[in-house]
């Protein structure tokens, strides 16, 4: 049963969207006067709710290469519209696991943890329509293990987001801080695997049944890029929005992290010393997924 418990876990995490808007996007209640705001929800969406399966295209698809990715990410606003200046005060978690479902003993073979503190501002027209959303702050992100095999990093964080009347959303996000493998201080894990850099593109339809994303981040390695390819249907229950039905293609360093920690280090030696070897990149991995998507409209799509 326990193996089910985290799908189960982002299942109700789904269910619950109406309270999970962000506060720009929330619906209105209609009177004589004009729209009239609800009441801002407790907790908001940050980064999209996804839960998805695939295998790589350039393996045999096996038991042991197959997996199920998910992520879950939620905000609660600590502080709104901070002096009458609109920026609001936020507390975020994300979480992004891999899970070998389909192995015999189903482990989470990589998990990244992702607390953080931002400042956001949105600039709305003048029907209330989000135009454009600033998104800064500090984020920690680890693996949460103790061990040889400890990887995190400490970054201030930025995300800039436009959107167009015709349904494109362009973003911009970069980060920039140390980062740690075991207790050894390297960029590797910046540079080489995560980017600092991310550009995406989402297009929407008009009727919200279709949604487009393209997403990548330049890395210093072999000069390749982390790129996610999103397409997604609206599922038909719905009127208009989320949930949507998608399908994902990931190309990547990002993921294929702890394939090469585990081919090239770390080594522990005689004295119990456990240097970190950068060595050569494995191959990036290159996945197709689908599964139910929720996401947000005014934050950074991909994994950066």
């Amino acid at each position: 049963m326990s193996r089910y418990l985290p799908a189960m876990f982002l299942l109700l995490a789904l269910m619950s969207v109406p309270m999970s808007l962000p506060a720009e996007n929330r619906d209105t209640l209609q009177t004589g006067q004009g729209p009239v705001p609800k009441r801002p929800p407790f907790i908001e969406m940050f980064r999209p709710l996804y839960l998805t399966t695939g295998f790589p295209v350039t393996q045999q698809p096996t038991k042991d290469n197959a997996d199920v990715k998910f992520q879950l990410s939620l905000a609660i606003p600590i502080w709104r519209n901070i002096g009458g200046s609109g920026i609001d005060l936020l507390a975020a978690y994300t979480q992004i696991s891999l899970w070998n479902f389909f192995a015999h003993s189903s482990p989470f073979y990589d998990n990244t943890y992702i607390p953080g503190l931002y400042g956001r501002k949105v600039w709305t027209t003048e029907q209330g329509r989000p135009l454009r959303t600033l998104l800064w702050g500090y984020e920690h992100r680890s693996n949460g293990r103790d061990d040889a095999y400890s990887r995190s990093m400490n970054y201030l964080f930025v995300s800039y987001a436009r959107s167009y009347d015709f349904g494109l959303v362009l973003q911009a996000a970069a980060h920039i801080g140390p980062s740690y493998y075991g207790d050894v201080p390297t960029w590797d894990l910046s540079l080489k695997y995560h980017g600092i850099v991310q550009l995406s593109a989402v297009y929407t339809t008009p009727d919200e049944g279709w949604e487009f994303m393209l997403s990548a981040s330049p890395l210093l390695n072999r000069s390749i890029a982390n790129v996610n390819l999103e397409a997604g249907r609206r599922i038909a229950s719905r009127k208009a929005g989320n949930p949507y039905f998608f399908v994902q293609f990931h190309y990547g360093y990002d993921e294929a992290f702890r394939e090469c920690i585990d081919q090239y280090g770390p080594v522990i030696q005689e004295d119990k010393h456990v240097p970190y070897y950068a060595g050569e990149p494995v191959p990036p991995r290159a996945m197709l997924r689908f599964g139910v998507l929720i996401t947000p409209k005014s934050v950074m799509r991909g994994n950066l």
